[in-house]
């Protein structure tokens, strides 16, 4: 996958535009791309291997696609950097997916995805917004933490191939706010 040259960013070249079918198989490149330098020093190369198989195949995408996950590319002057995924389940929202390509990590970009995928919500309004994150990963927990989430528990889940989910449980209320900025 070929990105600009790192540059300041401009904020009024980004969008958080809807993915239709046709690009999922841009996610799928670049959840590829994000997770082989982000998450083998988290959990592992072979777990790393295990999920993307499991959850970012195309088949899979497309089977959330169509059970109700709403995916959105974050693009940078018309180049996808970044997506987030999201499902309403009453009375909120689940931030299912939100990934940001590491060459922008420390840019702001990811609060920017965090807030705008949290608009999405809002439009549809919902007013809290929950998620998972591994416990280890304390770049993301930070960011999270950092737009208003906060720890709402833990979770450790067998996920299959001898795995587990080990996370925290994160929530934020008051996402309608997010509209009238």
């Amino acid at each position: 996958m070929s990105l600009p040259a790192r540059q300041p960013v401009v904020r009024n070249r980004l969008s958080l535009d809807p993915a239709g079918p046709d690009e999922l198989a841009c996610v799928a490149a670049l959840a590829e791309c994000i997770w082989w330098r982000c998450y083998p020093p988290i959990i592992g190369s072979a777990q790393v291997h295990y999920m993307l198989g499991r959850g970012y195949a195309l088949s899979a995408l497309r089977e959330a696609q169509q059970t109700g996950s709403r995916f959105s590319l974050l693009r940078i002057a018309g180049v996808p950097i970044g997506f987030s995924a999201w499902r309403h389940e009453a009375p909120a929202a689940f931030l299912d997916k939100l990934y940001l390509h590491p060459g922008f990590h420390g840019t702001g970009l990811g609060r920017w995805l965090i807030d705008a995928s949290c608009r999405q919500m809002a439009g549809e309004g919902l007013d809290r917004v929950r998620l998972r994150v591994n416990r280890h990963n304390h770049p993301a927990i930070r960011a999270y933490q950092r737009t208003g989430f906060v720890v709402s528990g833990s979770d450790c889940q067998p996920i299959g191939g001898g795995f587990v989910m080990d996370d925290y449980l994160m929530s934020r209320t008051g996402i309608l706010g997010l509209l009238l900025d």
